[in-house]
């Protein structure tokens, strides 16, 4: 309901005082100015002409809760929220540092046995060429030369099968596969470097839940009765959290490479043997026809 001005001071008197229990009733103890101007009296007169309305004492709520929440507030800056990454990083420590130079460590080694575990580099294809132009022709030297100057898988085991061809074929064949033997341990063994990390990424996880849950436990622990502080003990979770997550994270690329790899080196010598004894059969046969033997 609107109020026309120019009414007698009876009713201003009236609306000022509704006007101050109201503000009592919602709790109006918020400061407010040292002395309000005297021509905003007639408006604020006005004020009690809603007082019907019960949606208008619940609107000034917030103001007067925001009153007294604002000298608790005074001279407190607000805090950034933290980051996942910034809080990963501080709740991993010093475990969490040596996980991430294991990380690299992994990736490296993943990526240098991309390059070399490769049928292409166990077999070349121009070495088969050479070689099988050089058997045609009759010139066991030069093929010989040729994986004498050459150490891939296949070159190795050709070089040891023609330098053991005087002592018979079955004797040839049997040091091919002595040599294969031991080229596949050497392969093996550059492999076996991810079966160890797929083996302490959960191992060094497990220590970081072990400490984390005892420095939260020791929080507890140490609180001498009082509430111990909240954000220590979930301090010390976010720890073994954390740390145990990175462990396996590590764990799982590394036991898979590892089988990934073991397969590859299982290609590469089945493929090199075959090419190997098929090389030495040509070289024995053509051999046979021609009045040259092989070079010892």
């Amino acid at each position: 309901m609107l109020l026309r001005r120019g009414t007698g001071g009876a009713w201003l008197a009236f609306s000022m005082a509704t006007a101050a229990l109201i503000w009592l009733a919602t709790g109006g103890a918020s400061p407010l100015p040292a002395q309000e101007p005297a021509e905003e009296a007639a408006p604020a007169a006005e004020a009690p002409a809603e007082v019907p309305d019960a949606g208008e004492p619940q609107a000034e709520e917030p103001a007067a809760a925001g009153g007294e929440a604002a000298p608790a507030a005074e001279g407190v800056a607000p805090t950034e929220p933290e980051t996942m990454l910034s809080w990963a990083i501080r709740a991993s420590g010093p475990i969490g540092v040596f996980l991430v130079f294991l990380s690299v460590y992994f990736t490296a080694l993943v990526i240098r046995l991309f390059i070399e575990y490769r049928v292409s580099e166990a077999v070349p294809p121009p070495l088969v060429e050479k070689l099988e132009a050089a058997i045609r022709d009759k010139k066991f030297q030069e093929a010989y030369d040729l994986c004498r100057d050459n150490d891939s898988f296949l070159a190795r085991l050709v070089r040891t099968g023609i330098a053991n061809l005087p002592n018979g074929r079955a004797e040839a064949k049997e040091a091919m596969a002595v040599a294969s033997g031991e080229i596949v341990t050497e392969l093996e063994m550059k492999i076996s470097y991810l079966a160890v990390i797929g083996t302490l990424g959960p191992m060094i996880g497990l220590v970081g839940t072990v400490w984390g849950m005892i420095e939260s436990f020791r929080e507890i622990a140490t609180a001498a009765g009082a509430q111990p502080r909240p954000d220590k003990v979930a301090g010390g979770i976010s720890t073994a959290l954390f740390i145990t997550l990175e462990g396996v994270s590590l764990s799982v690329p590394a036991i898979f490479f590892f089988a990934f790899f073991r397969n590859k080196v299982a290609q590469m010598t089945i493929e090199a043997n075959r090419v190997a004894d098929r090389t030495i059969n040509s070289l024995v046969a053509a051999a046979k026809a021609g009045p040259k033997s092989p070079a010892a």
